[in-house]
C-alpha cells in the first residue's frame, strides 16, 4: 500500500514544512497541525526502550520493491530500506507504509527544522569557502539534488561505572627577586561511581558513512517526539539495516568516551595526572529505534563517491568534497611565479645598492 497525506480542504498533497512545523498544501496554501490531521501511523510511547534484538532483512536484489504511483501510473522503485520516497516522474510524495511496520516501525523521530531553501543556501556558502572545488560541482543543478532524509539511528541509554586511582600534580610558579620558583604539589586521586548517560545515537544504516553521521551531531533530543508517518511527507526515510547487536560495539565505545569526558572534567584542576587504576564498566544498556533529520547530497567525481551532510535540525555541516587537481596545479604555479618574481626583484635591488 502506498500512502499519501491529503489536504483537508482541497484534497491535494500535504508536505511537512520545517519552518512552521506544520503541514502545508501547495495548492490552496492551507496549513494544518498534527492535531488537525489525526494520529497517523504513530508510536504511542516515546520513552520506551527495548533491549531485545530485532531481526534484519538483508539487502539484496531480491529485496527490490516496485510500487505504482497513484497519480501518473509510473512505477516507484525502491529497496526494502527506503520507507518514503518520491515518484521520479511526477515528483509526488509517497510513503511506503509496509516498510515501517512491525519491528521496523520507529519509536521516535526528530522532525526537520531546516527547509530545503535554507539547506541549499548553507551549501552554497560552504562551497564558497572551498577554493579547489570543481566548477561543475557548484552548479545549482547539482545543489538541487540535496535531499532531506530521515536517517535511522539506535538511541541508547545506560550507565558507566568507573574506578580511577592515581596521582595528580598541581604546579605553581612565583618570582622572588631574580629567581623563578616552581612548586609542584602531588596528591592522591580517587574517583569512583556511576554515570547515567542518555541519548547516545548510533547510525543504523549501512548506506551512510559512520564518520559523516557522527560529525553532524549533536542533535537536540529535547525535540524528540513520538513517531508519526505525517512527518515523512515531503522527505525520504531510510529503514535500518544494521541491528542493535551489530552496532553495539560503537555504542559501548561512545558510552566509555562520554564517561571519560566527565572524569576528565573532574580532574581539570590538576596540571598532570598519572592513573595507576583505570576501570570502566558499561551496564544496563537499552535502546530505542528512531529517525533523525539529515540533508544529504551524494555525488561521483572521477569514479569516486563523495557525500555532503547537514544536520536537519541544527544546521551543522560536514562532508568530503572533490578537489579539482587542475585548480590546485594552477594555484601552485601562480604562487611559484609570485615568489619567483619577488626573488628577482630582490636580486635587482641588491645589485643596485
Amino acid at each position: 500500500m502506498v500512502k499519501t497525506l491529503k489536504c483537508l480542504t482541497c484534497g491535494a498533497d500535504l508536505l511537512f514544512d520545517p519552518a512552521t512545523q506544520q503541514w502545508k498544501c501547495e495548492w490552496c496554501d492551507s496549513e494544518f497541525t498534527e492535531k488537525d490531521l489525526g494520529s497517523g501511523e504513530t508510536t504511542s510511547d516515546k520513552s520506551v526502550y527495548d533491549t531485545a534484538q530485532d531481526p534484519v532483512e538483508p539487502l539484496s536484489e531480491d529485496n527490490i520493491k516496485v510500487y505504482d504511483c497513484n497519480y501518473c501510473g509510473a512505477e516507484v522503485i525502491t529497496d526494502t530500506v527506503t520507507s518514503a520516497t518520491f515518484c521520479v516522474y511526477c515528483q509526488r510524495p509517497v510513503v511506503m507504509v509496509p516498510r515501517l511496520s512491525g519491528e521496523f516501525k520507529p519509536c521516535v523521530i526528530i522532525p526537520f527544522q531546516n527547509t530545503k531553501e535554507q539547506a541549499m543556501d548553507a551549501f552554497r556558502q560552504y562551497l564558497k569557502k572551498k577554493r579547489f572545488i570543481p566548477n561543475a560541482y557548484k552548479s545549482d543543478q547539482n545543489i538541487e539534488k540535496l535531499t532531506g532524509v530521515y536517517t535511522p539511528f539506535w538511541i541508547y541509554k545506560g550507565e558507566v561505572g568507573f574506578n580511577i586511582r592515581g596521582e595528580g600534580d598541581i604546579v605553581s610558579v612565583r618570582r622572588s627577586g631574580d629567581y623563578r620558583i616552581t612548586k609542584t604539589d602531588t596528591y592522591n586521586i580517587a574517583r569512583e561511581g556511576n554515570i547515567k548517560i542518555e541519548n547516545i545515537p548510533v547510525d543504523a544504516s549501512s548506506k551512510t558513512p559512520n564518520d559523516i553521521m557522527d560529525s553532524v551531531e549533536p542533535f537536540d533530543f529535547e525535540k524528540l517526539t513520538d513517531f508519526s508517518t505525517h512527518f515523512l511527507s515531503g522527505f525520504l526515510a531510510e529503514r535500518y539495516d544494521e541491528d542493535k547487536e551489530k552496532v553495539y560495539h560503537r555504542a559501548r565505545t561512545r558510552f566509555e568516551g562520554s564517561a571519560e569526558n566527565k572524569i576528565r572534567e573532574s580532574l581539570k584542576s590538576y596540571s598532570s595526572v598519572r592513573r595507576h587504576t583505570d576501570k570502566k564498566r558499561v551496564d544496563r544498556i537499552s535502546s530505542r529505534y528512531g529517525l533523525l533529520p539529515v540533508w544529504l547530497l551524494y555525488s561521483t567525481y572521477k569514479n569516486k563517491r563523495y557525500i555532503y551532510a547537514m544536520n536537519g535540525q541544527t544546521g551543522k555541516i560536514t562532508g568530503n568534497l572533490p578537489v579539482d587537481s587542475g585548480k590546485v596545479f594552477r594555484f601552485g604555479a601562480m604562487i611559484f611565479a609570485i615568489f619567483g618574481a619577488l626573488g628577482g626583484l630582490a636580486s635587482l635591488l641588491y645589485q643596485s645598492v
